[in-house]
C-alpha cells in the first residue's frame, strides 16, 4: 500500500512547496502548477512582471518583514542516533519561517541531501523569494511529535515521521503586488534520512495522505465491491 501511494504523496509535497511554501512572483503560481497551460500562459504574458494580473500595492503598506533570530542548532544534529535524526527534521521545520523571511538558506543546506528533489525545491523557492525582495510573515511550524524507524546499529538510514501544524501566514512575493494570505495547515511529514558521516541529511520528504483517504482506499482493497465497481471492475476478476 505504501508503494502504491508514494507517487501521490510526492506530488502533494511538491504542490505544498509551490503553493504553501513559496512560489509565485515573476513566474506566477498558475504557470508553476500548470506549465503546459497554453491559453492561460498566453493571457498572463500581457505583463511579464505580473503574470497573474494581481492588484498593485504600495510597498510601504505591506506587512512588515519579520526580523527573526537564526535558530540555534541543537547538539543532537551531529549525533548518529534516533534523537539526532528526529532533531534534524524538527530543526528543518522549526527554521522554516526564519529561512523564508530572511532568505538565509544555510539553515537547510547542510541538512538536506543535494539529490533530494523536494528539498531542492524548497531551497530554490527561498532563494527566488529573496531575489524578488519578498518574504514570508508568519507560517511558523509547530512539531507536536516525532518518531524514528532506522536500520543498522547505530542507524545509518531511517524514516522520521513528524506530526505538525503550520500557522497562517502572509506571503509577500513582490512588494509592489498584493500579498497572498495562506491558511494554517496541519498534517504528517514523512522524511527519509541518511547519516553522511558527520550529520543526518534528509534524502526525501512526503506528506502522509489524510486518514480518511487511507481508510477509504483500505476499504476498497479489503473487498469493498462498490469500490471495485466504481473502478470499472464489475466482474471482480
Amino acid at each position: 500500500m505504501v508503494r502504491v501511494n508514494r507517487p501521490v504523496q510526492r506530488l502533494v509535497v511538491v504542490a505544498l512547496a509551490l503553493v504553501l511554501l513559496v512560489p509565485v512572483g515573476a513566474i506566477g503560481i498558475s504557470q508553476l502548477l500548470n506549465p503546459g497551460g497554453g491559453e492561460q500562459a498566453s493571457e498572463s504574458q500581457t505583463d511579464p512582471g505580473n503574470p497573474e494580473n494581481r492588484p498593485t500595492a504600495d510597498p510601504a503598506e505591506q506587512p512588515t518583514r519579520p526580523d527573526l533570530p537564526r535558530p540555534e542548532e541543537p547538539a543532537e544534529l551531529t549525533e548518529r542516533s534516533e534523537a539526532g535524526a528526529e532533531a534534524t527534521v524538527t530543526y528543518l521545520l522549526g527554521s522554516y519561517d526564519y529561512m523564508m523571511s530572511s532568505g538565509d538558506i544555510s539553515v537547510w543546506e547542510d541538512k538536506v541531501d543535494p539529490n533530494c528533489q523536494v528539498c531542492v525545491t524548497f531551497l530554490q523557492n527561498a532563494e527566488q523569494l529573496a531575489a524578488q525582495d519578498g518574504y514570508l510573515v508568519g507560517g511558523a511550524f509547530d512539531v507536536h511529535s516525532t518518531s524514528f524507524e532506522g536500520t543498522g546499529e547505530p542507524p545509518a538510514t531511517g524514516t522520521v515521521t513528524a506530526d505538525f501544524t503550520q500557522a497562517e501566514s502572509v506571503l509577500v512575493d513582490d512588494p509592489t503586488l498584493q500579498s497572498n494570505a495562506l491558511e494554517a495547515v496541519g498534517g504528517q511529514l514523512i522524511a527519509m534520512v541518511a547519516w553522511d558521516g558527520e550529520r543526518w541529511r534528509v534524502t526525501d520528504m512526503s506528506i502522509a495522505p489524510p486518514e480518511d483517504a487511507v481508510s477509504d482506499a483500505g476499504g476498497a482493497a479489503d473487498g469493498d465491491t462498490t469500490g471495485g465497481a466504481a473502478d470499472g471492475d464489475t466482474t471482480g476478476g
